[in-house]
């Protein structure tokens, strides 16, 4: 049967656990004076309340820990947005083990990788992953499962835990409890090794620019639990002990329907998603979304085109725009709330943390009160900062600078008012045309510009002349298709380009590809034009 509210008295089943013999991350999220009424997560009918939470998450410890799960082993997660994942994130970290997301979209080999990589000793998952785990040598609990002898029920075993199991003593800084797999795009997925420390961090530093009231803000959750935004997102909630209404994964239609039935008041996604949702509205109409009060993109930079779109379509709204890393835990810069997005600005750095600027050589950049600043590599330290790579030792030594700063690899500059501006993407898309380094984010904004584009990619590839030469991918708006060719397009852009950055050719696709936040993966663009040129 699946876990649903729990019919027994919560009088305080965890009260008699010593606040010591926990993890930081469920002490504070879960105790510290909170009321334990309070509606915590909404999954379709299950309506969970913070005692429903406490209940499943220590039944389940007790279950791990019958499975001979001790304090540092890894116990790894596959679901869709589902409050099993919450409950078995909670419960890892009360009796001290190591939490491993599994991102559900990557290649079936990788998804190994991570597993052996990661010394997984046991899978928590759902039955829609049954087909992927069935030939891996890992032991799996699962919910809705469809063969309980292959694979035994997590339900079942919920239900006969122990709803009073004693956790572990809070972790150091030091102690890696979440180890998140980065997306592998230019490689096999790395290990980042995070402490709970560098979580209650980063949600302290976001929650001193964006709090929540409990009285008023109900959340969305389209955003996968298993990547880093949707992990602080829903971290953050409960935080602010924020309802969380879960939606498994992105569906446009799901979206809708949450936001009409719930009066949705807080809604975070990716630019791509925000383009999917406006669309539903030139079919609906504006009253489904009625009730929005902000909006918080991140994963991947905001047109402006789109944000201008956003707010005149929804007036009443306030668009936040975040900028973070997997390694970052992750954010680093967020709008202010009464400001709101500023176009092309990922917001102001987060207090607890610095950000700096450093120049090809590794020097720090001058960064003067009042000034526009020079671009550079943007370079963070703070308590959010990772451990560093697992069973990476060079690629760690890469990825910091000394004092333990690490180097996002993003080219970016300060404003006068001192807003952060990833300006210039990627250090390492850099684009070097006859000596000439050119940013391709400048060209897709240039590009986003007109109004038939809706996901713009531009890439460089060898060129025996000029050492790379630009190109563009693209995927032009459902209404504008066929509509817009590329002489037509390198008309709009010639005021808008110098002559150098006009991109050699312009490709048309239905769609590109992307990873599970939206993000489009420029290398297996890159890898698709070179297979085709050859």
């Amino acid at each position: 049967m699946p876990i649903v509210e729990s019919n027994m008295s919560h009088s305080n089943a965890v009260s008699d656990i010593d606040a010591g013999q926990t993890s930081l991350l469920v002490r504070e999220l879960l105790f510290n004076n909170r009321d334990a009424s309070t509606l915590w997560v909404v999954e379709d009918n299950v309506r969970w309340t913070l005692a429903d939470m406490r209940d499943n998450v220590f039944r389940l410890a007790s279950v791990l820990k019958s499975k001979s799960i001790q304090s540092g082993d890894r116990v790894a997660l596959l679901f869709q947005n589902q409050k099993e994942y919450l409950a078995a994130f909670f419960a890892i970290l009360h009796i001290g083990a190591v939490v491993v997301p599994i991102n559900s979209t990557i290649p079936v080999e990788d998804m190994a990788y991570v597993l052996k990589d990661s010394g997984a000793k046991l899978i928590l998952s759902d039955a829609v992953f049954a087909p992927l785990l069935e030939k891996m040598p890992f032991p799996v609990l699962m919910t809705n499962s469809p063969n309980e002898v292959q694979f035994p029920s997590l339900e079942k075993a919920i239900e006969a835990g122990n709803s009073t199991c004693v956790g572990h003593p809070p972790a150091d800084d030091k102690t890696m409890r979440i180890l998140m797999y980065t997306s592998g795009t230019t490689g096999k997925p790395k290990g980042v090794m995070l402490t709970e420390q560098n979580l209650l961090a980063n949600m302290e530093g976001v929650h001193s620019v964006f709090p929540l009231d409990i009285t008023q803000e109900r959340m969305l959750l389209a955003l996968p639990l298993f990547h880093a935004y949707g992990q602080i997102i829903a971290l953050y909630a409960f935080k602010c002990s924020v309802p969380l209404y879960l939606v498994p994964n992105f569906s446009p239609k799901k979206i809708v329907q949450v936001l009409t039935e719930q009066s949705i008041t807080v809604l975070p996604l990716v630019p791509t998603f925000y383009s999917l949702i406006l669309s539903s509205v030139a079919k609906l109409g504006p009253e489904p979304f009625k009730n929005l009060k902000y909006c918080v993109s991140g994963g991947a930079a905001l047109p402006a085109k789109l944000l201008q779109k956003i707010q005149d379509v929804f007036p009443q709204l306030t668009v936040l725009e975040g900028y973070g890393l997997t390694e970052t835990a992750p954010v680093l810069a967020v709008s202010s709330m009464k400001e709101g997005s500023v176009p092309l600005s990922v917001g102001y750095p987060l207090p607890n943390l610095k950000i700096e600027l450093l120049d090809d050589e590794g020097n720090v950049l001058p960064i003067v009160k009042g000034s526009k600043s020079p671009e550079g590599e943007v370079v963070a330290s703070g308590p959010n900062v990772m451990l560093g790579y697992y069973n990476l030792p060079d690629a760690t030594n890469e990825a910091f600078a000394s004092g333990h700063r690490f180097k996002t690899g993003d080219l970016g500059h300060f404003d006068e008012a001192g807003h952060l501006f990833i300006s210039g993407g990627r250090k390492k898309d850099l684009i070097i045309k006859s000596g000439e380094n050119i940013s391709p984010m400048r060209i897709e904004h240039s590009i986003h510009e007109h109004p038939a584009v809706r996901d713009v990619a531009v890439i460089g590839l060898p060129d025996e002349k000029l050492g790379e030469e630009v190109f563009a991918c693209l995927v032009l708006a459902p209404e504008a298709a066929g509509k817009l060719d590329e002489n037509e397009l390198k008309k709009f852009l010639k005021d808008r380009l110098p002559p150098f950055m006009m991109p050699k050719a312009i490709y048309f696709y239905d769609e590109l590809p992307k990873n599970a936040t939206g993000k489009i993966l420029k290398p297996e663009l890159k890898k698709q034009l070179l297979e085709k040129s050859q």
